[in-house]
């Protein structure tokens, strides 16, 4: 028997090769202080919505296979890996890599080739004026449009999220090593570097970008702040515009936490998304084989919204050893989180939340990752 999982769009009826540009800096330094199961028979059915989930799953032969799910549904693109998904006029496009390693799109299940040298990988997607732009690496940050390369400057370098403005402006955001080897977050704006902000003698990198409605353009991930105890502790942050709010780790699940990774954001109206996971300590027990707590330590998934930041079901200190959330999209009320957690059976499996309300995309025993979230609205 199939199981329906209901959306709509006003009532939840669930869960209730050239290298070119100059660098340039901007400083700012805020701060703002039950298993659901969907295997391939299960529908997610709309009036007028689908839910898109990018990733990869290992199938029965060992393989690693790129796919993504729509309302549920796997769909395979051949051997490979998609790391993010969008839609456009009724097309599917993902990116990631195929089979032997090359950076790859695909449009629907047309496959394109991306210009390298063999090494390069393709992270981040988005369509303007029917072009095709990605970003990525290839000995070093870049960018495609359609097939073709750009190289970026910034030596020791990646770009892990693109996005165009209207008037036709690339934004590629990432990160650099500069000089004294510190990991610097970046943005490439139509190839000019501009460094973004960091806590003093800190580090970080760009995830994704977004372009809100009044055109202002959002950069996601986290930044790393020196700590006498801990070394560096990192933190989920954004960028709206070179203004860095870094995000709270604390709340929730608040215990021995060590620190915070951002990684997709999405801007839904004023309301800014982000995606991301906590670190958690392992607290010490003399009276078990490995010396550590049973219900401590490990990685804990979950998002924040406008700041405040909640927690999602499949982390240390629920029966999940694990858990990552890399990707977050809204409708409505509706806040739907894509990432994977590790079940009792000590497996990684692609996973998917929608509103708080843990769901394994293919069953617990299926080895995999969900990366990304589209809801074609």
């Amino acid at each position: 028997m199939k199981k329906y999982i209901i959306l709509t769009i006003s009532i939840l009826l669930i869960f209730s090769c050239e290298e070119i540009g100059e660098e340039t800096s901007l400083d700012s330094d805020t701060e703002i202080d039950s298993n659901e199961t969907i295997n391939n028979e299960t529908e997610v059915v709309s009036s007028g919505t689908d839910i898109y989930v990018a990733g990869w799953v290992e199938t029965s032969s060992e393989s690693q296979v790129a796919c993504y799910w729509k309302n549920g549904v796997r769909f395979d693109l051949g051997p490979g890996e998609v790391t993010d998904i969008i839609v456009e006029d009724g097309k599917v496009y993902c990116v990631g890599y195929s089979y032997g390693g090359d950076a790859t799109y695909w449009i629907d299940n047309e496959v394109f080739k991306l210009e390298g040298t063999g090494d390069e990988e393709a992270y981040a997607i988005t369509v303007h004026d029917g072009d095709v732009y990605t970003a990525g690496r290839d000995n070093g940050a870049c960018y495609w449009k359609n097939t073709k390369k750009t190289k970026l400057n910034g030596g020791d370098s990646s770009g892990y999220g693109i996005a165009v403005k209207e008037n036709g402006n690339v934004f590629v955001g990432g990160y650099y090593l500069n000089n004294h080897h510190y990991v610097i977050p970046a943005v490439w704006k139509n190839g000019n570097r501009v460094n973004l902000s960091v806590p003093q003698h800190g580090d970080g990198e760009v995830q994704d970008v977004k372009i809100s409605d009044s055109g202002t353009v959002f950069y996601f991930g986290w930044t790393m702040k020196p700590d006498n105890m801990l070394g560096y502790v990192p933190k989920a942050a954004y960028w709206e515009g070179s203004k860095r709010k870094d995000l709270p780790n604390g709340g929730g699940a608040n215990q021995d936490i060590y620190g915070g990774e951002g990684y997709g954001g999405y801007l839904d109206g004023p309301d800014i998304y982000v995606a991301g996971k906590i670190d958690h300590i392992a607290l010490w027990d003399d009276d078990t084989e490995d010396n550590t707590k049973p219900g401590t330590g490990g990685t804990y998934a979950h998002y924040w919204k406008n700041g405040k930041k909640f927690d999602l079901p499949g982390g240390v200190y629920n029966n999940f050893w694990v858990s990552n959330a890399y990707d977050v999209s809204t409708i409505g009320d509706t806040v739907v989180v894509a990432g994977d957690v590790a079940t009792e059976a000590q497996t990684q499996v692609p996973a998917l939340w929608i509103n708080n309300e843990l769901i394994l995309l293919e069953g617990d025993k299926s080895f995999g990752v969900a990366t990304a979230v589209y809801i074609d609205k």
